[in-house]
C-alpha cells in the first residue's frame, strides 16, 4: 500500500525499507554484483553444475562420478573391499560360514535360506516366488547355488556386506 506521503512512487530512497536502489529498472542488464546474473559470453564459472566440463590436469576430462568399478577417489575396489568401495574394517564381524551356507543352499535353497543368510534379500523373495509359480520344479536354481558356494565359484566368495565367507 502507498502511503499518502510517497505520492505514490515506491522507489523513493528516503522511503525504501530494502535501502536505496542502484538503478530504476530492476530488471536490466545483470551487474556484476547480482549473483543470479549470466556470465558474460565465453566465460563460465568454475561452479557451474550445467557449464561446458572442466579439463583436468592430465589434459583430459574430468568423470565427475568416477569411473564403474572404481572406489569415490577414482581408485580400483580391492578384492575383500565392501560394496561401497571402502575395506572392510578389522573388528567387524566375520562373515557366515562357507559349508552353512552351502548346506543351506541345497536343502532349503527353493526358499532363498542361504540368499537371506547372505544378505541379498531380494534374491532371496524371488526364489521363493519362482519355486511357488513353478510348483517346486524352481527350487533346483537354490540346489546350483548350494553347489557353488560350497565349491567356491567367484560370485559366492562374499557376503552382501563385501564380507568373505569363512571356511
Amino acid at each position: 500500500m502507498s502511503r499518502p506521503s510517497d505520492n505514490g512512487s515506491w522507489n523513493q530512497p528516503s522511503d525504501d525499507p530494502y535501502g536505496p536502489s542502484s538503478s530504476s529498472d530492476p530488471y536490466s542488464s545483470p551487474s556484476a554484483s547480482d549473483p543470479y546474473g549470466q556470465p558474460a559470453q565465453g566465460q563460465s564459472s568454475a561452479s557451474e553444475p550445467w557449464g561446458p566440463p572442466q579439463q583436468a590436469a592430465g589434459g583430459g576430462y574430468q568423470q565427475p562420478y568416477g569411473a564403474p568399478g572404481a572406489a569415490p577417489g577414482g581408485a580400483p575396489v580391492p578384492a575383500g573391499a565392501a560394496p561401497g568401495g571402502a575395506p572392510v574394517p578389522a573388528g567387524a564381524p566375520a562373515g557366515q560360514s562357507r559349508l552353512v551356507v552351502g548346506l543351506l543352499g541345497i536343502f532349503l535353497g527353493g526358499w532363498g535360506v542361504h540368499r537371506f543368510l547372505m544378505g541379498y534379500t531380494t534374491i532371496g523373495i524371488i526364489q521363493i516366488a519362482v519355486t511357488l509359480v513353478t510348483c517346486g520344479i524352481g527350487s533346483i536354481w537354490g540346489l546350483i547355488e548350494g553347489i557353488m558356494v560350497l565349491a567356491k565359484a567367484g560370485s559366492f566368495t562374499h557376503d552382501a556386506h563385501g564380507r568373505p565367507l569363512t571356511d
